[in-house]
């Protein structure tokens, strides 16, 4: 739900600018001209780099008051509430979210991460895999695995038909460690995980 309130396009340019005071001002117009929840929760987001926790937070709830069936508003409110210090009020918030949008890999990951501060380990890990599988990790693996070993196979066939003597053990361990870097280097810490996913979600762009 975007708003088309030319404050709104304002306010977001300034905002893209990192001109949050600014973006405050144009988004303050735009919602006494428009009631949007999502001015309310992007005016949150400006009100955190303001540092302003409790009208970050007003703006959020009041997103979540008028836009209730919306996961995004959860999630969002469940980050600010995180930077609050209120962690089991952001798990609340981030179940919330995947109970109404079950496929949300994202909502899973952040649940697992403050369930996994709380000392909520089997929790976590169970979100940690609902991500995994969502976002298809588990597949990208396989097919790591798969396009190592059609090359562990060719340079064994390679060798074979050229009569090169090879070392079998030492190609294989090789590419065991190519796989546990790459393992280590991507998935190495679940941030770097919720990094991934994010980059996923937003279509391979970095913000």
């Amino acid at each position: 739900m975007i708003s088309k309130n030319s404050h709104y396009i304002s306010g977001r340019k300034k905002f893209d600018d990192k001109d949050f005071a600014g973006a405050l001002v144009d988004y303050n117009r735009a919602i006494s001209e428009e009631e949007n929840p999502s001015l309310y929760s992007e005016r949150g987001v400006i009100w955190y780099y303001l540092q302003d926790k409790d009208k970050s937070l007003s703006d959020m709830n009041y997103a979540v008051d008028i836009d209730a069936q919306n996961p995004y508003r959860y999630s969002s409110r469940a980050y600010i509430k995180d930077w609050i210090g209120d962690i089991e009020g952001a798990i609340q918030d981030y179940e919330k979210a995947v109970e109404l949008d079950p496929e949300d890999s994202i909502a899973y990951n952040n649940l697992g991460l403050l369930q996994e501060k709380l000392g909520y380990a089997d929790k976590a890990k169970s979100n940690y895999q609902r991500a995994d599988q969502i976002a298809g990790v588990d597949e990208l693996l396989e097919k790591i695995r798969k396009e190592q070993k059609e090359l562990h196979d060719m340079d064994i066939q390679r060798a074979k038909t050229s009569g090169v003597s090879t070392n079998l053990e030492g190609e294989s361990a090789r590419q065991k460690l190519s796989i546990f870097a790459l393992l280590r280097t991507t998935f190495g810490t679940r941030s770097g995980m919720k990094e991934y996913l994010d980059f996923i979600k937003n279509g391979f762009r970095f913000k």
